[in-house]
């Protein structure tokens, strides 16, 4: 009788710990997928996102102006980036699951652009303070930012970096040689590419090459060539001018994302450039 119940007693704590196993794994396996979860939520933040589309109460899908670039940097609760014309900051809070608010008022520089551009830089801002929630592409590179009827309002891709050479730049900004760095309905039409030792591209009218050596940031652009034809279009020539005097005076460069800043011995900007996709 005494074996028998020591055998009872036994197998009642092996089971118990059997038991206790099995709780505790089941409890990791929860704790491990409420982590995906939340790293899910915070899989947003810290990338930088460049819009691709508005989309409007009807269902338009209005792209962003060609030559221009909008993005968003979401982390700590601070909004950063630019809004076509302008730099913006402000910044966000989100909710349960992937309640996300931005909140307003949002700040900015104060650059002058064409009215194009000044327009959509309002309606950005505008969807931003409709903002509700966010959703995730399933493979992390595109965010949709929703209003509170969960419909699409701004769509965003994530943007990679790339490199100074073998891409496309396209001018968003040109030093005017007084100290103000301005953007008007020909800045587009300046371009530049960096491959092999040689920069070139058109300065608005005229195409140009020069020589660069480029390492570690620093830039040195030398040996200036350009065609010689004269544009009747107004600003173009001056355009031009800005930007082949600006490309010679850069010794520095820095790439954000899709940007490119050329810039001067003292750090100041001279042209601002985005990657050309078209």
């Amino acid at each position: 009788m005494g074996a028998w119940i020591l055998k009872q007693l036994m197998f009642f704590v092996i089971f118990q710990l059997l038991i206790g196993c099995a709780t505790q794994s089941d409890k990791s396996t929860s704790d491990a997928i409420q982590s995906q979860k939340e790293a899910k939520t915070f899989d947003m933040q810290d990338s930088p996102w460049q819009l691709k589309h508005f989309v409007t109460a009807t269902g338009e899908i209005i792209p962003v102006l060609e030559g221009t670039a909008i993005d968003a940097v979401f982390a700590n609760g601070k909004l950063t980036g630019r809004s076509g014309c302008n730099r913006y900051f402000g910044s966000f809070k989100l909710k349960e699951k992937t309640g996300l608010s931005v909140v307003s008022p949002i700040g900015s520089t104060m650059m002058a652009c064409s009215p194009a551009i000044n327009e959509q830089e309002r309606r950005y801002f505008d969807f931003l303070a409709k903002v509700d929630a966010y959703q995730l592409g399933e493979n992390g590179h595109s965010l949709v930012l929703l209003n509170k009827e969960g419909k699409s309002l701004l769509e965003f891709d994530a943007l990679l970096p790339v490199a100074l050479e073998n891409t496309p730049w396209q001018a968003t900004g040109v030093n005017n040689g007084k100290g103000a760095v301005v953007t008007d309905k020909n800045t587009p039409l300046a371009v530049a590419t960096f491959a092999g030792g040689i920069v070139q591209g058109k300065s608005g009218c005229n195409r140009f090459s020069a020589v660069y050596t480029a390492e570690s940031g620093n830039l040195s652009i030398t040996a200036v060539k350009s065609t010689r034809m004269a544009c009747a279009e107004e600003g173009v020539m001056a355009l031009e001018a800005n930007y082949l005097k600006a490309l010679i005076q850069a010794v520095q460069y820095e790439i954000n994302g899709d940007q490119l800043r050329l810039l001067d011995k003292d750090g100041s900007l001279l042209i601002s450039f985005i990657r050309q996709t078209q």
